[in-house]
């Protein structure tokens, strides 16, 4: 192995080492950039890293997502054992069907030119009757 090689498996090993300890930081619960901060790199690096290994954003994401379905079994026991706020959270939220406060309304609107010009002209029609004086 010749040097440029062997630098190359030295840096691909350091980055390995740098992702795994970034993303056992995020396992213990710190935020991105405290993560950064803990393995000394920049958020750039970690975008950058993020958008280059698919597998490394992949496995922030599970991490994140994990953290979100904690909270979401916290907030649903909390909601079982009574907490009110807790189960009108969960209700809006989870049967929106059933526990909105807001009721929408789907409309559905075509316009054409040909409509556009058909309904000007409709205008300008009753504009001329409307001026013919009564008798």
């Amino acid at each position: 192995m010749n040097k440029k090689e062997t630098a190359k498996n030295l840096t691909n090993l350091t980055r390995n080492r740098q992702k795994e300890d970034f993303l056992e930081s995020l396992r213990g619960g710190v935020s991105i950039s405290d993560a950064c901060k803990a393995v000394n790199l920049s958020r750039d690096t970690i975008w950058r890293w993020r958008k280059k290994y698919i597998g490394f954003d992949n496995k922030i994401f599970s991490i994140i997502d994990s953290r979100t379905q904690t909270v979401e079994d916290a907030l649903y026991a909390s909601a079982l054992k009574g907490n009110v706020t807790a189960q009108i959270f969960w209700l809006k939220n989870r049967a929106k069907d059933r526990w909105s406060d807001r009721t929408t309304h789907e409309v559905s609107l075509e316009l054409t030119f040909a409509n556009l010009m058909k309904a000007k002209k409709e205008q300008q029609k009753e504009a001329k009757t409307s001026r013919i004086p009564f008798r």
